[in-house]
């Protein structure tokens, strides 16, 4: 079962978008890398190392790079800001995009609080721009699909959500998913694509807690959490730096369960969607070849009327910083 995001879209719209990346780390090199196979524009880069900035354009093929955020901000031959910048950088610099009349994508989390989601919300609507959070994988057909058989009641009513995002970072001193000062930790890092699963799902939920483990370097290295929402539905999220694990989304309903293979990195083409029943096992695919970075691409220029995109609008993003803000306050991580 194939589901198409792309019929129907004025297939020019993605190449007249003329995007600027700020940050060139290894996100950023995905984004542009997937943005070049589809055909769309990269106009410019920028990093606060110049030198870091023109190296990262010509291996990315990109024409121009800045020394310095700022002048991306005000480079005129870009329309849209990728931010991918640490996590503690990404509301001030998706304000600073928004104030110079810049669409943004911003790389998950969109603010480290409520209040400063809040006031990104206020500077883009003010600015009368886009803005979108950037849950690529949300953006993926295969999460549609999903959704399209919870509500035709392939599994009955919803009951509970399970999901892991652990991986192993390895031995990288002084990165940035490490460091307190950068907002890093697993709950902020991978932990947010759990949460923002479950409240897709069940909405925003009424209780929770949540415990974790720190590491020497003062940041939670592995976290678990549980979620109560209305009408009863529960979810079980866990996450980790240090641990190496196969990445679930489960949806459990009364009648059976959908376990999506690869939940948050789905591939272009192929990804599976399970519907297990006490009848039997259904096997769904969705994809059409566009990489999960693309897809985000062409979800912004698609929507650049509505300031907003269907897969994570201003409201959920307001949602999901004031439930991972509660959440890490739960777990003592201030």
């Amino acid at each position: 079962m194939e589901k198409n995001l792309r019929s129907g879209t004025d297939s020019a719209g993605p190449h007249r978008l003329r995007w600027g990346v700020l940050g060139c780390g290894g996100v950023a090199g995905k984004f542009v890398r997937d943005l070049n196979a589809a055909g769309m524009r990269v106009e410019a880069a920028a990093s606060r190392d110049g030198a870091r900035a023109l190296g990262f354009a010509a291996a990315n093929g990109i024409p121009r790079s800045h020394a310095g955020y700022q002048p991306l901000l005000d480079d005129k031959d870009v329309d849209a800001i990728y931010v991918a910048l640490p996590n503690h950088m990404h509301a001030e610099w998706s304000i600073r995009a928004a104030r110079a009349g810049k669409h943004v994508l911003c790389e998950k989390p969109a603010a480290l609080s409520e209040a400063d989601c809040e006031s990104v919300v206020r500077a883009v609507e003010r600015a009368g721009v886009f803005f979108m959070e950037g849950f690529m994988y949300r953006c993926h057909p295969q999460w549609g699909l999903a959704r399209a058989l919870l509500e035709e009641g392939a599994i009955g009513e919803l009951r509970g959500l399970r999901a892991d995002f652990s991986y192993d970072l390895g031995e990288r001193p002084g990165n940035v998913r490490l460091s307190r000062e950068a907002g890093g930790g697993a709950l902020t890092d991978v932990g947010c694509y759990g949460l923002s699963f479950a409240r897709w799902f069940a909405g925003e939920p009424v209780r929770l807690r949540a415990t974790a483990t720190l590491g020497p370097e003062g940041v939670d290295v592995a976290a678990e959490a549980r979620l109560e929402f209305q009408d009863g539905v529960r979810a079980e999220i866990t996450c980790g730096l240090r641990a190496a694990r196969p990445h679930v989304a489960v949806i459990e309903g009364d009648n059976g369960r959908i376990e999506i293979a690869k939940p948050w990195h789905p591939p272009p083409q192929g990804a599976e969607v399970k519907v297990i029943t006490a009848e039997g096992e259904s096997v769904y695919s969705a994809g059409d070849g566009l990489g999960l970075f693309a897809r985000e691409a062409l979800e912004v220029a698609e929507n650049l009327g509505r300031k907003q995109g269907p897969s994570m609008s201003w409201e959920d993003s307001l949602g999901q910083a004031r439930a991972l803000e509660a959440l890490r306050k739960a777990a003592g991580l201030g």
